[in-house]
């Protein structure tokens, strides 16, 4: 869409004020449910930014090794916080969100590789979601952080979702656990993705539940926190909920059942029954991006397509239905929360909250993800505990590749051999003041990982670039954040685009030391 600089501005100030209202929430209270707002049950209203008015404190660092809790969930857009104000209250209030947040090859498997190595995927060699490769087969799972956790001395632990296909393939693969876990619960697949009927690994013992996963997973966690109560070890424990992924079983109202010959297609997830129909009658918020009109300037697939009335219901209910699915974590969040409490563990306890990748919902007329896209790109981010600034919105750019560096700092843990591309960001999650940073970017064939279908740079806050084989775009983000106009031709932006070209020849292939590992200022 071609826009002109007096409306690329307007824009602007309305991206800000909606960063504001994603990064700055009312507390509601933790121990009943929240109250409804007048547009969306329980979702803070844009108009009241809450700890965006707060003057941010920073809490001291911890003196010992610190506890690390990963809350991890599955296919969350950044949209989506605002539907979890126990995440707000308990998280956001007490730390600091990370508003600028990104999976650098933003699909399942490749971007929890991520999390796991400290690389990024041309590295780690989990390209897609599955074949040869692509899901959990493809990682070298020796080398990982709790690996390098137990090394230092650390107990470790998991809950729900691992890597796509884990479990798969007979009775041995089902039975199979990670080197490094001191208690494993991952769920196999396929029965990860029906909500009803998870089966989990339970130490290699393999046990079917009939009970809604995100409850179970919660469960689990809760129980594992009670456990280390009165241990003096330290621990790492890293919990991955399904929702708001797609999954079974499938309700009447889900469009696969209303519209089965539908060409969109739209699958949904499940909610909790308690939470079914909380978002009934809701709309998406409206945003300049969904439903975009003019896509000319657009060179990626797909962003051209026409969505009509019925098209747009259709996705408004899977909308509807994901932020009903969020609830349940909501809780779960709201609960290990109070557990850390209670047991005396959550002053010295680090919190992550974050997502494997974002998600479209019409934005650019596109759904799902492994798009260079914000919605897609970027993940909601919230990290509470010692050293972190409270309160308040850190814009530094980070990625899913960061995360096990920083953890393998926080824990003076060391990786066996294996070369991290990460940094450790917890130098910044301290401060509010913003550190320009380089991260590469980079995407593969979904279901082969065969091909690398783009390659990029993210630089700050500032500017996204791709390079496809249909051809370039770049993104002015702070003229316009809904990515609305692509000006890879405007020659305005002529010394910009060589920049992030060089950017991207250089750190597409980087490794280690040779990635930008450092802080790069740019003043174009």
């Amino acid at each position: 869409m071609k826009l002109s600089r007096p409306h690329l501005g307007a824009l602007s100030a309305l991206a800000a004020l909606t960063v504001t209202a994603v990064s700055g929430y009312s507390p509601v209270p933790s121990e009943a449910e929240p109250a409804p707002s007048a547009t969306v049950p329980g979702v803070v209203s844009p108009a009241t930014p809450g700890t965006g008015k707060q003057k941010p404190v920073r809490v001291a660092p911890a003196k010992k090794r610190p506890n690390v809790l990963m809350i991890t969930v599955d296919d969350m857009s950044i949209d989506d916080l605002r539907s979890m104000p126990r995440v707000a209250q308990a998280l956001a209030a007490k730390g600091a969100t990370m508003t600028n947040t990104i999976a650098p090859t933003p699909i399942c498997a490749p971007s929890r590789a991520s999390m796991l190595t400290g690389q990024y995927a041309h590295n780690h060699g989990t390209l897609g979601v599955k074949g040869d490769h692509g899901g959990f087969r493809t990682l070298e799972d020796t080398d990982t952080l709790p690996v390098w956790l137990r090394r230092a001395g650390y107990d470790t632990m998991f809950v729900g979702k691992y890597l796509n296909g884990y479990g798969e393939g007979g009775r041995k693969a089902r039975k199979y656990v990670p080197p490094g876990w001191t208690d494993w619960r991952g769920s196999v697949d396929p029965t990860t993705y029906r909500f009803f009927s998870t089966k989990l690994n339970i130490n290699g013992q393999v046990r079917r539940y009939q009970r809604y996963n995100t409850d179970l997973f919660a469960a689990q966690t809760t129980d594992m926190l009670r456990a280390r109560e009165r241990r003096d070890k330290p621990w790492y424990l890293w919990v991955n909920y399904v929702a708001p992924h797609n999954g079974g079983p499938r309700d009447a109202d889900d469009p696969l059942s209303t519209h089965p010959g539908h060409p969109r297609q739209i699958a949904t997830t499940v909610p909790a029954p308690r939470h079914r129909d909380l978002f009934d009658g809701v709309e998406m918020p409206a945003k300049p991006s969904r439903w975009e009109a003019d896509t000319s300037d657009k060179v990626a697939d797909g962003t051209g397509r026409d969505w009509n009335p019925t098209s747009r219901s259709l996705l408004t209910e899977a909308w509807q239905q994901r932020q009903e699915s969020l609830r349940a974590i909501d809780e779960a969040v709201g609960k290990h929360v109070r557990v850390l409490r209670r047991t005396g563990q959550l002053r010295r306890t680090v919190i992550i909250f974050s997502s494997d990748n974002g998600y479209l919902m019409g934005e650019h007329n596109l759904t799902g993800k492994l798009r260079h896209y914000r919605e897609s790109l970027q993940v909601p981010t919230i990290v509470r505990g010692p050293g972190v600034v409270r309160g308040a919105a850190v814009s530094t750019l980070v990625s899913t590749a960061d995360w096990p560096v920083t953890i393998a700092a926080l824990a003076r843990a060391t990786p066996v051999k294996r070369v991290l591309d990460g940094v450790d960001v917890s130098r910044y999650w301290g401060s509010t003041r913003a550190v320009p940073r380089v991260v590469p970017i980079e995407a593969y064939s979904e279901d082969s990982g065969t091909q690398r279908t783009y390659s990029g740079v993210r630089y700050a806050d500032r500017y996204t670039y791709v390079a496809l084989d249909a051809g370039e775009e770049l993104y002015d983000l702070r003229a316009d954040p809904y990515e609305l106009e692509n000006v890879a031709e405007d020659p305005e932006y002529a010394a910009v685009l060589d920049r992030v070209r060089a950017w991207d020849a250089k750190f597409r292939d980087c490794r280690g030391a040779t990635c930008p590992v450092t802080p790069i200022r740019y003043d174009g």
